[in-house]
């Protein structure tokens, strides 16, 4: 089971949904790796993931909603994999400057070779770090996937600031 914020993924259809689309990144070695790498300041890479794959899932239907026509797996897929760069050590051991250049580019490396993600979704991952890569993403997917991270970052950073507090 995927324990986020104390419920049980059975009890949470958004996650439900997001580890059904996205099954075989969330089984795979690689990503339960990540749930070992640290990641703004409280977080892991693999729980930060999730979150920006539920946030990308949540935009993504509301757009589909109101006549937008965005491809939620791709969202899924991107905020799944925006971060799997991450895994490999050159990366996961650098500091955070040279992290928010590299991540992205050996991601969409990893996103292609290991899930054969399509070019939508290596878009999302290649360009969710925007404007620090300077080419924005070419897709609806990847816009989501950029908005879903800011948005739970924000999250993460700021609710791991307000806990040391205590």
């Amino acid at each position: 089971m995927i324990a986020m914020s104390g419920r049980k993924k059975d009890d949470d259809p958004l996650l439900q949904a997001v580890t059904r689309l996205g099954a075989d990144v969330v089984n795979s070695d690689r990503f339960r790796s990540a749930w070992d790498i640290p990641h703004h300041r409280s977080e892991n890479v693999a729980l930060h993931s999730l979150r920006v794959a539920q946030e990308s899932y949540r935009i993504a239907a509301w757009l589909h909603r109101h006549g937008i026509p965005v491809d939620v797996e791709d969202a899924v897929f991107g905020g799944l994999l925006h971060d799997i760069g991450m895994t490999e050590k050159q990366v996961s051991s650098s500091p955070s400057w040279k992290k928010a250049y590299s991540h992205p580019h050996l991601g969409a490396e990893i996103a292609e070779n290991e899930y054969f993600a399509n070019a939508t979704q290596k878009d999302a991952v290649r360009r969710h770090m925007w404007p620090i890569c300077v080419i924005p993403p070419s897709h609806a997917a990847g816009w989501i996937v950029l908005a879903a991270d800011k948005i739970v970052s924000m999250r993460e950073i700021f609710h791991g600031k307000r806990e040391r507090k205590k």
